[in-house]
């Protein structure tokens, strides 16, 4: 009598391992893929968090809060000041706005833009990067806020998701030339060098 053994024989197992290393890559990119799309949300509600807060400054100073060299206005990198996180509490403006005064979360690295009509402070835009500070990954913006179609005056940012330079959208360009603040996710706004 012969006596059989009841084993996986070498291509059965080679067979299993492809079927496992398949399984695993795809599960791999579906993570990844998971990880970046909460990533774009955590970036677009920022950017609404954060138009809220210019909202609610709106309805009780009359108009938004102006950029540039006005006695009112905060120059340049408008969020790393109006939230605290550079300058002195004069430039805090927007900081008991938010989340009725908790600490914002920009979430990952990005850049958040801020355009305001120079005129009357009526309009603005929100803009934020989803593709790390500056949009390095060429992965396009977010937009949010009352001037959509309105600012910046000259060329205006028509749409809500605006694609990478790269891909040759003009509004990513219009997008970058706005004032601008960066995000760090360990350290908060921090100004430009």
């Amino acid at each position: 009598m012969v006596k059989k053994y009841k084993a996986f024989t070498l291509v059965e197992m080679l067979i299993v391992m492809g079927v496992l290393v398949i399984l695993i890559s795809i599960g791999v990119m579906v993570g990844r893929y998971a990880l970046q799309k909460s990533q774009d949300i955590k970036h677009k509600d920022a950017a609404k968090i954060l138009y809220t807060a210019l909202v609610k400054y709106k309805h009780i100073n009359g108009a938004y809060p102006g950029i540039g060299s006005c006695s009112e206005c905060i120059e340049r990198e408008f969020f790393a000041y109006a939230l605290g996180y550079n300058g002195t509490p004069d430039n805090y403006i927007l900081k008991e706005y938010v989340n009725d005064g908790s600490i914002f979360d920009g979430g990952t690295d990005a850049t958040y833009y801020y355009s305001v009509d120079s005129i009357d402070q009526r309009f603005v835009v929100v803009c934020v990067s989803l593709g790390g500070i500056d949009d390095e990954n060429e992965r396009g913006f977010f937009c949010t806020g009352d001037g959509i179609g309105v600012l910046p005056e000259i060329s205006p940012v028509t749409d809500t998701e605006i694609g990478a330079q790269s891909t040759g959208d003009s509004l990513a360009t219009i997008v970058k030339s706005m004032d601008n603040s960066d995000w760090h996710n360990e350290d908060g706004f921090s100004l430009n060098d």
